[in-house]
């Protein structure tokens, strides 16, 4: 087949799953694949946005899959109106067809379809470049990626083995123990364990996503499907009340048993923009709850004020750059505001890479 033969089309399940199951099985094996498996039907068959079709598209070549790419439909919220938006994600490509520019026929793909589309914050280099090529703005970086809770190899990587390095763990322990106390007094503000998120909470967490420029709408209907009912990997969820009303939420995962580093991983928190009491008894109330199975906190934000809290916990940036890019943004967001990361309310989960954690 020539390459302008390659036609981009609609994922239909009943159609290509077995195709698109046939190539990922040369990549994973039994297990992985399963597992794969139910994260892709968990999102075509429960997605609260599922309507929104087309949820992927396929490059086929006659009966096998050569490429895909996924195309999660959510809403984000731009200077408090609601905007249609997808989160370009999963783009893989069969290396047979390297060569024959089937990733920037898909990618490019991306942005005909007219809507908002942020691309995740953990693609590749390659993967990356290719958004460019195709139509894509580079977004600024994200500013904090820290971790807590390592007593010694990270701390050591950063400062060294010797008198440095541990003297830098004390100050860091102490600086935790610190916050945590104080977290842990402060008067009017409660923190409790959901197993779900109430839709009749919906309105609070709008109000508190308002404070921001520019965020992913988080209602009760996405985040219980993207963590609470995710079906491979096990979040956790807590709401901070203030007067019996709700102040902000924090989600996490524990340690996915494979990670040898034991790292948790906060993926998403809402509070109103400069809240530091919420945004701070949340912490606390996550960090007691891991410290007996993590060695290790990591946490994201793109708010200045909320890395200065994690830094008060003793949180120190990871040395890793992670690349995003958007697409279909001008006429939403003026220029001067997109490279402002404090416009944006953005954190781990925003990169949709979660989805597919443990499962990949």
């Amino acid at each position: 087949m020539s390459n302008t033969e390659f036609v981009v089309s609609p994922y239909d399940p009943a159609t290509h799953k077995p195709a698109l199951l046939e190539f990922l099985s040369t990549v994973y094996d039994r297990d992985t694949l399963a597992r794969r498996e139910s994260v892709m039907d968990w999102v075509h068959l429960h997605h609260p946005h599922r309507e929104r079709q087309p949820l992927r598209y396929v490059i086929m070549d006659g009966a096998k899959v050569a490429a895909t790419m996924g195309h999660l439909p959510c809403d984000f919220l731009v200077d408090g109106q609601v905007v249609a938006a997808r989160y370009t994600h999963d783009l893989l490509v069969d290396p047979t067809y390297r060569g024959k520019g089937l990733a920037k026929r898909i990618v490019s793909n991306a942005p005909a379809q007219g809507e908002f589309l942020p691309g995740g914050m953990w693609m590749t280099g390659p993967c990356y470049k290719i958004h460019l090529a195709c139509g894509f703005d580079d977004a600024p970086p994200l500013p904090v990626r820290t971790l807590v809770l390592d007593t010694d190899q990270f701390v050591g990587r950063k400062y060294g083995s010797g008198i440095k390095g541990r003297l830098a763990g004390v100050a860091l322990s102490l600086l935790r123990r610190r916050a945590l106390a104080r977290a842990e007094n402060t008067p009017g503000i409660v923190c409790r364990d959901i197993g779900e998120f109430d839709p009749a909470h919906d309105d609070a967490w709008m109000a508190l996503l308002k404070t921001y420029r520019i965020t992913m709408l988080r209602d009760a209907a996405h985040l219980n499907w993207k963590y609470m009912r995710h079906p491979v990997l096990q979040y956790s969820a807590c709401i901070a009340e203030r007067g019996g009303e709700p102040a902000g939420f924090m989600i996490w995962r524990q340690p996915w048993h494979n990670d040898e580093e034991k790292r948790a991983v906060i993926t998403d928190f809402v509070v109103a923009r400069g809240d530091v009491v919420a945004f701070e008894s949340l912490l606390a109330h996550v960090i007691r709850e891991v410290r007996d199975s993590a060695a290790v906190v990591s946490a994201l934000s793109s708010q200045p004020w909320a890395a200065k809290v994690l830094r008060g916990f003793g949180f120190l940036p990871r040395q890793d750059s992670h690349a995003w890019v958007v697409g279909n943004w001008k006429d939403l967001i003026f220029t001067r505001d997109f490279a402002d990361t404090g416009s944006w309310h953005m954190c781990m989960g925003d990169s949709d890479g979660d989805l597919w954690t443990g499962s990949a």
